[in-house]
């Protein structure tokens, strides 16, 4: 089984540039969201239970990346750069990956990078958001048909 990939053209100051972002591996995402609800409620904001994943992955993916603003930047980086890592550039039929080191080669705009981490954000973890949300809405749903 593949994994989900998407393909978005983003403007960087008058450059068109392409990029695929490619979900990550179900064991690394899963090490991803751990991480991040770790160091969001070290940081003190509320999550919800750590032992449902799909509510804290859908906490995270309602939050963005702006959930990882609560905490110090160095222990977010690792975070921030993995989402990067899911971002290729695609120059006709060649991928290469993004990573902080090769990104300021064609990269101007910081708000080109905020845009890629949050496309992987969405990729990565927008289908737990959907998820809960339909899962709530069947509970409700239920819950007054049967009164």
């Amino acid at each position: 089984m593949a994994r989900r990939l998407v393909e978005i053209t983003i403007e960087d100051r008058g450059n068109q540039l392409h990029v695929v972002i490619e979900e990550m591996p179900a064991t690394k995402l899963e090490s991803w969201v751990i991480r991040a609800l770790l160091l969001v409620a070290g940081a003190g904001m509320e999550v919800p239970d750590g032992a449902d994943l799909k509510k804290a992955g859908a906490f995270l993916a309602d939050k963005g990346i702006s959930a990882l603003g609560t905490i110090d930047y160095e222990k977010a980086r690792p975070l921030l750069d993995e989402m990067l890592g899911c971002c290729y550039r695609k120059i006709e039929k060649v991928k290469e990956r993004c990573t902080p080191d090769t990104v300021d080669g064609y990269i101007e705009d910081v708000q080109t990078l905020f845009k890629l981490r949050m496309e992987a954000v969405k990729l990565n973890l927008g289908f737990l958001k959907a998820e809960v949300e339909n899962q709530s809405g069947s509970r409700e749903k239920l819950s007054t048909e049967t009164q």
